[in-house]
């Protein structure tokens, strides 16, 4: 809408901001993820998996970056532009083949292999893809863009600490056979982190917590009005 307005400056003003959007959505669902990986593992087989747990942990990263994907290649269809998504997916599905083939042959690193691969494949189409949209829109990725990135990674450092003292209090134990008994102590984790982050977020600053923290005063004193 904004390019067939005429106005580019528009475009790449909000192009800054969504991406900043699903970063800070999946850079801390990413370490979630990987953090209670048995616990979601657990949900799909009650006994465990070790293998499952890892693979999981192995795509932890991929889902971050995949998640970011999916934005930057829709920043091309608006400019009409579906060539240059193409040509880096297939340049994405060649390097995914060769380094499925390289870590699970060479490296003899197993069905791990393929996820270290997926997840490496992910990061490296998203930098390029990137690199080609701040080479067409100047100043796309400035200074602030970078630094507002560093105060995300900062609070998921400081939320996984706290999900790994969690993790360490709600342990799973060998009694834990049942979807019932392991979600709640899934969902006491997840909610003090998320909490965790939402906090560390506002003191650093970062604007996208401001919507989630304005529902929840509102739902908060709703309550207590009632």
């Amino acid at each position: 809408e904004r390019l067939s307005e005429g106005r580019a400056d528009l475009f790449k003003k909000e192009l800054q901001a969504v991406p900043r959007v699903i970063i800070w959505l999946a850079m801390p669902v990413a370490a979630i993820t990987f953090i209670t990986r048995g616990y979601l593992v657990s949900f799909i087989n009650p006994r465990g998996d070790a293998l499952m747990a890892g693979l999981l942990g192995g795509l932890a990263v991929a889902i971050l970056f995949r998640s970011i994907y999916f934005i930057a290649a829709r920043s091309f269809y608006a400019q009409q532009d579906t060539r240059t998504p193409l040509y880096i997916s297939i340049v994405a599905i060649t390097l995914n083949i060769a380094l499925a083939f390289w870590f699970t042959m060479t490296l003899d690193m197993g069905a791990y292999g393929l996820a270290y691969a997926q997840s490496v494949v992910a990061v490296i189409e998203v930098l390029i893809l990137f690199a080609v949209m701040n080479r067409r829109l100047r100043g796309l990725f400035d200074l602030k863009f970078f630094r507002a990135l560093g105060r995300m990674a900062f609070a998921t450092g400081i939320m996984s600490i706290v999900s790994y003292i969690m993790i360490q209090l709600f342990q799973l134990q060998s009694d834990d056979q049942s979807f019932y008994a392991t979600f709640p102590k899934f969902l006491i984790i997840s909610l003090v982190s998320a909490a965790t982050y939402l906090l560390m977020s506002k003191l650093l600053g970062l604007s996208e917590a401001n919507p989630i923290l304005r529902k929840l005063e509102k739902l908060l004193f709703a309550q207590a009005r009632s």
